[in-house]
């Protein structure tokens, strides 16, 4: 019994972190492997380029994961349902932090088509991830969830409202 409290306090912690990650990395291989495949795809873009957008994905990241963890500490996640900081514009703010910062500015690092195919690959994968997570918050948060599902997008900000949680 004690497992399964401990597995879910996991769980609750670092939700599909862990699998998307190994997902993402796994995508990330497949690219470099396309990348090898297609010596064309290179962009034509300075190092200096290149060297602001990985400094803007990083400290994005950085900003939007540090301002998500001090508007929602890590031994409430699952607790209670964040409306506030970050939380307001999107439903997982830690996950994109990830997903429309880092990955973006990752992949004009590298300098290949493959790898920014890659980054735009990773929003779809993790929409259909995230979807357990979001069944579990319904299940928990009722109504309340719903709402605020209906106001703000899993990843990027909504721009219209909506009633469905699919964005």
């Amino acid at each position: 019994m004690a497992d399964k409290k401990k597995q879910s306090a996991v769980q609750r912690l670092f939700g599909v972190g862990p699998y998307g990650s190994a997902l993402s990395v796994g995508l990330l291989f497949v690219a470099v492997l396309l990348a090898r495949e297609t010596p064309g795809g290179w962009m034509p873009i300075s190092q200096m380029t290149k060297t602001v957008a990985l400094n803007v994905g990083v400290v994005g990241a950085f900003l939007l994961v540090w301002w998500s963890v001090k508007t929602l500490k890590p031994k409430e996640r699952g607790q209670r349902l964040c409306n506030e900081g970050p939380f307001r514009y999107v439903r997982h703010p830690l996950y994109a932090s990830f997903l429309s910062w880092f990955d973006f500015g990752f992949a004009i690092y590298l300098g290949h088509w493959a790898f920014v195919a890659w980054a735009l690959s990773l929003h779809p994968l993790w929409h259909w991830l995230i979807r357990k997570e979001e069944r579990e918050m319904e299940l928990q948060f009722g109504k309340a969830w719903r709402d605020y599902a209906s106001q703000t997008g899993r990843f990027l900000p909504r721009l219209i409202s909506s009633s469905g949680t699919d964005k």
